[in-house]
C-alpha cells in the first residue's frame, strides 16, 4: 500500500487536477498548452506536442510544441499527410496511432526500424534536439473519434535527471489522460464553431433586417409612387429623385420625350409632398398664344385691356401654397421668361395692369422635352432663368430605354380600357405581345396608351387581342427591323454563333413571358433547371427593378 502510494498516487492526483483544470479552460490555444504540460508532467516527459486533425480530416497540424531544452517555431513544420497515393500514412507514428487508435510507446527512435521518423529528425536537425523515446496517444472523442494525436518525447527519470524509455505501464494512465483532453477540446471546439455560428447568425440577422427595412423603404416607396408604372433600373432612380424632393421647396425641371409622362411625375411629387393640401395647378406654356398665356399665368386687373370687365387671378396666385406645373416651358415667350424669372427669384409677380406686385408662394415644377441648354446658346432660352429651373432636375428615360416595362405598361392599359368598355379581354396573343415589345414607341407611354386602346376597341368581346389589330404602321416598323446579326469574329466559330443564337432566343422568351423561368422552359421544351443553366452560362439576368 505505502509503494502504491510512493509511486501511484501523485500520477492519480495529478491526472485528477488536470482533468478539472481541462474542463474549465475555454480557450483552445490555453487548452492545448495546459494538455502538453499535465501530459509532460504525469509521465515526466521533457518535450509534448499536439496534432490536431483538420476540417478536411485528411492532415494533421501541429499546434503546441513545449520543450525546456529546445525551441522551434510550429509554422516552420508542415502538416503530416494522413494517407499517401490514396493509402493510410501508416509508416507515420502519428498517423498510425490515429488510425489504430492504441497508444504507442517507442524506447528509442533512432534505434527503431517499424516507422518512418523523417520529420523527427528534421525536428530535430532544426532545433538541435535529440529525440530518444516517443510515446503517442490518439486524442478521442465522445463519439471515439480521433481528433488529434498527442506526442510526448524523452522520459525523464525523475530521479537521476537522465533520459528514458517511457514505461509500459504508464500506457493506460496516458490513455485515460488523452480521453478527457480530447473530450475537453472537442468541447471547446464545439462552444468556438457555436460561438462562430452565433455571431454568423447576428450579423445574417442584422443582415436580413437590413434588407427588410429597405425592401419596406422600396416598398412604400412603391406604394407612394403606385400611380406611375415602371420597375426598370431608369425609373428606380426617378423614383430615388422624387423621394429626395418630396418635401423640399426646390424648383424641379422634369425633362424627357413628349409622351413620356412628366406630368405624372409632377403630380406625384406634389400629391406625396407638404403640398398636398394645396392645389395642383397645371398649364401647357405651348398651347396658349402668348398674350393669353400671360394673363393666365400672371392675371389682370379690370379695365387691363379690353374686355377685362373683372379682376382675374394668376395661376401662380392660384396655386397659393400648392404647387403650379409648367410644361413645356422650353416654349415660353422670351419676355415671359423674364416675368417668371422675378417670381422665382422674389416671389412676387405684377398682374397686367396692376401697379403693384403681390407675393406668390406657389412651387414650381416645369417640364419640357426640349434641350434648353442648347436654346440658351442659341438665344431662345434665357441663362438666368435656365439656372434658376435646373436646380434639380429628373431625366424621364423614354420608353425604348426601360422595355422592362413596356409588359406592364401593356397589361395595365390593356386591363384599364377593358373595364372601361366593359369588355371580357385578358390577354394578348403571344404574337402579338412579341411585336408590341419590339416596337420602339416614339411617342413613348401615351403612344402606347393610344394603341392598346384602340386594339381593345376593335378586339373580340372573351378574345386574346390578335396581331391583326395592332396597327400597321406599328407592324410594319416592326417588320422592317434588322434581323439579329451575330458575330462571327472567332474565325467564323459555329459554336459561338448557335450559342449567341441560342441566348438570343432564351432572352426573347423570358422578356416575353415576364420572365417566368418555368413557363419558358416548357414553351422551349427543356428542363427548368437546363435554362438556369443556360441563363448562367450566357450571363442572361434580369434587370434589377
Amino acid at each position: 500500500m505505502d509503494q502504491f502510494l510512493q509511486t501511484q498516487l501523485p500520477a492519480v492526483q495529478e491526472l485528477i487536477s488536470s482533468s478539472i483544470s481541462l474542463s474549465r479552460e475555454r480557450n483552445l490555444n490555453r487548452l492545448l498548452n495546459k494538455i502538453v504540460r499535465s501530459a509532460r508532467r504525469l509521465c515526466h516527459a521533457d518535450a509534448g506536442s499536439i496534432y490536431i486533425l483538420d476540417g478536411t480530416k485528411t492532415q494533421l497540424h501541429l499546434e503546441v510544441f513545449q520543450s525546456e531544452t529546445a525551441t522551434i517555431s510550429i509554422s516552420a513544420l508542415p502538416p503530416v499527410s494522413l494517407f499517401i497515393e490514396k493509402q493510410p500514412n501508416m509508416a507515420n507514428i502519428c498517423c498510425y496511432c490515429a488510425f489504430s487508435g492504441k497508444v504507442i510507446n517507442i524506447p528509442d527512435a533512432y534505434q527503431y526500424s517499424g516507422f518512418n521518423f523523417t520529420e523527427l529528425y528534421e525536428r530535430d536537425l532544426k532545433t538541435g534536439y535529440h529525440s530518444k523515446s516517443v510515446l503517442a496517444a490518439p486524442l478521442r472523442n465522445h463519439e471515439d473519434t480521433t481528433i488529434g494525436v498527442l506526442e510526448l518525447v524523452n522520459a525523464v527519470n525523475p530521479f537521476s535527471g537522465d533520459i528514458t524509455s517511457f514505461p509500459q505501464d504508464v500506457e493506460n494512465l496516458v490513455s485515460a489522460f488523452a480521453s478527457h483532453a480530447a473530450v475537453a477540446i472537442d468541447n471547446v471546439q464545439l462552444i468556438e464553431k457555436n460561438r462562430r455560428l452565433i455571431e454568423i447568425l447576428d450579423n445574417t440577422n442584422r443582415s436580413l433586417e437590413q434588407e427588410n427595412q429597405n425592401l419596406r423603404n422600396r416598398l412604400k416607396k412603391r406604394d407612394r409612387f403606385s400611380l406611375i408604372i415602371g420597375k426598370s433600373p431608369g425609373m428606380g432612380r426617378v423614383f430615388d429623385l422624387m423621394e429626395k424632393v418630396l418635401n423640399s421647396d426646390v424648383t424641379v425641371l422634369i425633362t424627357g420625350e413628349t409622351g413620356s409622362g412628366k406630368e405624372l411625375i409632377a403630380k406625384a411629387i406634389h400629391h406625396n409632398g407638404h403640398r398636398r393640401n394645396g392645389d395642383f395647378v397645371a398649364i401647357n406654356c405651348a398651347s396658349l398664344p402668348e398674350n393669353l398665356l400671360e394673363s393666365e399665368l400672371f392675371g389682370y386687373v379690370k379695365g387691363a385691356f379690353t374686355g377685362a370687365n373683372t379682376d382675374k387671378k394668376g395661376l401662380l396666385e392660384v396655386a397659393g401654397n400648392g404647387t403650379l406645373f409648367m410644361d413645356e416651358i422650353g416654349d415660353m415667350p422670351l419676355h415671359l421668361q423674364a416675368k417668371l424669372l422675378r417670381v422665382l427669384q422674389e416671389g412676387e409677380m405684377r398682374p397686367l395692369g396692376s401697379s403693384r406686385s403681390i407675393k406668390v408662394t406657389p412651387r414650381i415644377i416645369a417640364a419640357t422635352h426640349r434641350d434648353l441648354k442648347n436654346m440658351t446658346e442659341s438665344g431662345d432660352f434665357r441663362e438666368d432663368l435656365y439656372y434658376r429651373l435646373y436646380v434639380f432636375p429628373i431625366e424621364l428615360p423614354p420608353l425604348k430605354e426601360r422595355k422592362e416595362d413596356i409588359p406592364l405598361l401593356l397589361h395595365h392599359f390593356l386591363k384599364k380600357y377593358s373595364d372601361r368598355y366593359q369588355k371580357n379581354i385578358t390577354e394578348f396573343s403571344p404574337s402579338s405581345l412579341q411585336a408590341l415589345l419590339e416596337y420602339d414607341y416614339p411617342g413613348n407611354i401615351r403612344e402606347l396608351k393610344n394603341i392598346v386602346e384602340r386594339m381593345v376597341l376593335l378586339a373580340d368581346d372573351k378574345s386574346p387581342v390578335l396581331p391583326e389589330l395592332i396597327p400597321d404602321y406599328v407592324r410594319d416598323k416592326v417588320a422592317s427591323k434588322p434581323t439579329p446579326c451575330f458575330s462571327t469574329s472567332l474565325a467564323g466559330s459555329i459554336k459561338v454563333m448557335v450559342n449567341e443564337f441560342e441566348a438570343s432566343i432564351i432572352r426573347e422568351n423570358l422578356q416575353l413571358l415576364n420572365w417566368n423561368q418555368t413557363r419558358v422552359a416548357q414553351k422551349l421544351g427543356i428542363p427548368r433547371r437546363t435554362l438556369i443553366d443556360k441563363m448562367n452560362r450566357f450571363d442572361i439576368k434580369r434587370p434589377i427593378a
